[in-house]
């Protein structure tokens, strides 16, 4: 009989309700507790699973039937909800970014080493099905020397719509202190632990940005609405990293793969055997869960008939369990999420200076 574990989610936005979601499913899975700090969220998602429910993070890690759990709270609170639950001995997988800080980072990866327990950088695109068909493709030698890799992690919010100025509304998402910054925080740090992830992990040595601010609606410093990103790494390779939030045509997934003996296109959106065109609509989010936007279901749209499954959250959380299980550490881990966010950190210093940074930050 496989072992389940003890899972709890802090954090119920629209991905740790996901989270919460396949713990319920998951065999090594039996989901006991989510937190988070809107009392009527908590109690939501807390009935819906029949689990306890709370809205204080302290008072979760606390909790002895918890043995394992996922932080999807705010960017501003990874640190400080990780550290607790790690100081609580708990097994502990993190949300992007890792945290806003690379000395946040070193905190959290030395609780996890100190508590012994397992610890997760939840990084999707890592255990997407197609995404990790061509890792396999990859590592038998199909593209023989690998020497370039770009990775589009984009989506639409639709200049001059309600979307467009919701954001503005939102508690935490403008300020870059709680944040840490735009589109390429949020979103595009997703390709940069997947260029990372096909190359193997190589050491990074040198990154350049080139950044747009403020695409539509007049936002803060440091809240950019497009990154372009070049990160070179060791081995003679190059990374490329392409964001942003007025990419017109909805949201967008893909990765090309260059090796000197053969080359691989992914599309995690435009690729799925279901395309659709409707001139009045039909009533859902058209594009994707992630994004919905007014008119995403009006002209071509290409839904995902099981968009969670296929974008790889079941399987990152799975290995997660495994893992713990099994005692031994996750393929992606807190030492990738420092890096991704070094990275990224480069990268705004880059955009910054003007001009090439190189690796590690000083």
């Amino acid at each position: 009989m496989t072992r389940k574990v003890s899972t709890a989610v802090v954090g119920l936005g629209t991905i740790g309700s996901v989270h919460a979601e396949w713990y319920t499913q998951i065999p090594e899975s039996n989901l006991v507790a989510v937190c988070d700090a809107r009392e009527e969220v908590s109690k939501k998602i807390a009935a819906k699973h029949g689990v306890k429910g709370y809205t204080d993070f302290h008072e979760l890690v606390e909790d002895k039937n918890v043995e394992a759990l996922t932080v999807a709270v705010p960017n501003y609170l990874h640190h400080d909800v990780a550290v607790a639950a790690l100081r609580a001995g708990k097994h502990v997988a993190v949300e992007k970014p890792l945290c806003l800080s690379l000395a946040e980072a070193d905190e959290m990866i030395a609780e996890a080493k100190k508590a012994g327990v397992v610890d997760m950088y939840t990084e999707n695109l890592c255990f997407a099905p197609s995404y990790r068909a061509a890792k396999d493709i990859v590592d038998k030698g199909g593209l023989g020397n690998l020497y370039l890799c770009k990775a589009f992690e984009s989506d639409d919010i639709v200049l001059g719509s309600e979307a467009e100025k919701n954001i503005l509304k939102t508690s935490w998402y403008l300020d870059p202190k709680q944040s840490g910054g735009g589109k390429l925080i949020s979103t595009g740090v997703h390709s940069v632990e997947f260029v990372r992830f096909m190359f193997n992990h190589p050491r990074a040595l040198r990154v350049h940005a080139e950044i747009i601010d403020s695409i539509g609606i007049q936002k803060p410093k440091r809240m950019e609405d497009m990154a372009l990103v070049t990160i070179r790494f060791e081995g003679n390779r190059v990374g490329e990293v392409h964001t942003g939030g007025y990419m017109t045509g909805g949201t967008d997934d893909r990765a090309e793969i260059y090796g000197d003996q053969g080359t691989i296109f992914l599309d995690l959106y435009r690729r799925n055997e279901m395309k659709v065109h409707s001139h009045v609509g039909y009533g859902s989010v058209g594009q994707s869960m992630f994004q919905p936007s007014e008119g995403a279901d009006i002209g071509w749209s290409f839904p995902i008939p099981d968009e969670k499954y296929d974008l790889g959250y079941y399987h990152e959380q799975r290995h997660f369990l495994q893992c713990v299980i099994d005692g031994k550490r996750p393929k992606v881990n807190f030492d990738d999420g420092r890096q991704t966010l070094e990275i990224v950190l480069a990268a705004y210093e880059s955009h910054d200076r003007g001009h090439s940074v190189n690796l590690p930050l000083k």
